[in-house]
């Protein structure tokens, strides 16, 4: 009789003391039995390890690693997965609910192949809208995130087949311990945004897979903690310009790169301006406009400041590739797998 594998649950969390019961609660309750949550907190505070002591203190199950200041997203969520000793890890949002199949559903697909190192599924918001589904290539070049909310129909659509993929949103995503052992985990040097982009195209040029179903397994119940501020926005223009910097071959980094550097990412960006002056959505100040337009002008300048570690970076990955860039491509823009 084979075994079940072990899984560890790992939730971050800095000051989301709204959020834990829901999650936590979900977690706890889930039809698969041989796994851990670890709750790994950011230095919170507002009370959430007391909070979480006294509502789930009781379960075993549970384990707390008290953080001795905020580490951001990538080291936070990097120290719980150094300290698993699992088959698994699973890295789940704070402000998230989860169906009670969520753990059986993702590691029944990991199980299936040994080359699949990431599994993801649908996230749904409160209001049953689609708030991540997958990370996928076009042409050689990423499609980010900010640019698939300008095309929403065409993500519902996508987002119906199961399909081989670039990576799977650090949100709610399963991974094989063994292959991260070997590629590494987060780079801590994001700090948050993009660190799973980044992980996802060094597990595809390493030739593993990341896959993502279609199951709605996860609500987005709440928002994040970092907000939509355009010091945030640097850090993600900053830490894409990295990931391609990072993990493109040599060629795609003479050729693609600076075609995306000097006019796709432009064009992105102003696009995305564009659309959040007309729609109007919550998380945009109008008042800081200006700050939001000069965004990717002060990310371009810590890009060229970062340089200087990121080659070493960036000499280490590509001595974990083996296949190439246009694989690479082929294997993740959305290709079913049912």
């Amino acid at each position: 009789m084979k075994t079940e594998p072990s899984v560890s649950v790992i939730v971050l969390n800095w000051n989301g003391k709204r959020f834990l019961y829901n999650c936590l609660n979900s977690l706890l309750h889930q039809d698969f039995s041989n796994y851990e949550v670890l709750l790994v907190d950011n230095h919170s505070s507002d009370d959430s390890l007391k909070f979480v002591r006294e509502k789930f203190g009781n379960d075993t199950r549970l384990k707390i690693l008290a953080l001795n200041e905020n580490y951001g997203f990538s080291r936070g969520n990097n120290i719980g997965i150094k300290s698993s000793q699992s088959d698994y890890v699973m890295i789940l949002n704070n402000d998230t609910e989860v169906k009670a199949n969520f753990v059986t559903e993702l590691v029944n697909v990991a199980e299936k192949d040994s080359q699949i190192a990431s599994v993801g599924c649908k996230i749904l918001s409160q209001n049953g809208k689609i708030w991540f589904s997958q990370k996928f290539m076009n042409n050689g070049f990423i499609v980010p995130f900010f640019l698939q909310t300008l095309v929403e129909s065409r993500i519902a659509q996508i987002s119906r087949i199961s399909v081989a993929n670039l990576a799977n949103s650090g949100c709610a995503v399963l991974f094989r311990k063994g292959v991260l052992d070997k590629v590494g985990v987060y780079d801590e040097d994001f700090w948050s945004n993009w660190e799973d982009w980044d992980l996802g195209y060094r597990i595809s040029l390493a030739g593993f897979k990341s896959i993502y179903i279609s199951k709605p397994l996860v609500y987005h119940v709440g928002g994040s903690s970092e907000g939509s501020s355009p010091e945030r926005y640097v850090r993600i223009y900053r830490n894409m310009f990295l990931t391609y910097f990072k993990n493109y071959e040599d060629m795609n980094l003479l050729t693609r790169f600076p075609l995306f550097l000097f006019l796709m990412a432009p064009l992105y960006h102003i696009s995305w301006l564009c659309h959040r002056l007309a729609t109007r959505p919550t998380d945009f100040n109008r008042k800081l406009t200006l700050q939001y337009f000069l965004s990717m002008g002060k990310a371009f300048c810590e890009f060229l400041t970062s340089l200087r570690i990121f080659a070493k970076k960036r000499y280490e990955v590509q001595k974990l590739r083996e296949i190439s860039d246009s694989d690479v491509t082929s294997n993740t823009q959305l290709k079913s797998v049912c």
